[in-house]
């Protein structure tokens, strides 16, 4: 997910500064779960109501954990806003639009790419073109429609090389950015 945020990042042409800030928040951004019961991170279906809103929680104990530490800090808007949504539906704060900043507009597309054409202990993993349907039938409401139509614009690439590479290859390229950013 972080190489897809960067790649966005890139393409979008965002300043150094606010791509660092982008991978901090991308490695950083669920921290808060570590103050989450495991009866609810590893529950294998649906959370109930009382359970998402038990969830949520992540959020400010991950602010809490980010902002203990200088270095750190300018990840806090990526760990406050990554569940934020383009039209105002997200939480904790119902930002809308251009109000969420802009890392957390980048790491949203991204996350969520990511979350669904990977699988995971509750979910198969989507195909490629019915996670970019989703995506795109949520542009405007849950992502900017602009970063959405630049991601569109470079995505199939860059998910057809990640599949094709093994854990030890995509350290390695993660490692080339994290030495491009922060060397």
């Amino acid at each position: 997910m972080t190489i897809y945020a960067v790649c966005l990042a890139e393409a979008i042409k965002l300043k150094h500064e606010t791509i660092q800030s982008l991978i901090k928040g991308a490695f950083l951004h669920d921290v808060g779960k570590i103050g989450i019961s495991d009866t609810i991170l590893l529950k294998p279906g649906k959370l109930n109501p009382e359970e998402f809103e038990v969830m949520k929680n992540h959020v400010q104990h991950g602010i809490d954990i980010v902002k203990r530490s200088e270095w750190l800090r300018d990840a806090a808007d990526i760990v406050e806003c990554h569940h934020e949504q383009y039209g105002g539906n997200g939480y904790p704060m119902g930002l809308k639009g251009r109000a969420i900043p802009v890392g957390a507009r980048i790491f949203a597309i991204a996350d969520v790419f990511d979350a669904l054409t990977s699988r995971r202990p509750y979910k198969e993993s989507f195909s490629y073109r019915s996670a970019v349907n989703l995506i795109r039938e949520k542009s405007g409401i849950n992502f900017d429609p602009d970063f959405v139509d630049v991601f569109f614009s470079i995505i199939g690439q860059i998910h057809r090389e990640i599949k094709k590479c093994s854990s030890t290859i995509l350290r390695h390229k993660m490692s080339i950015i994290i030495n491009k950013y922060f060397s």
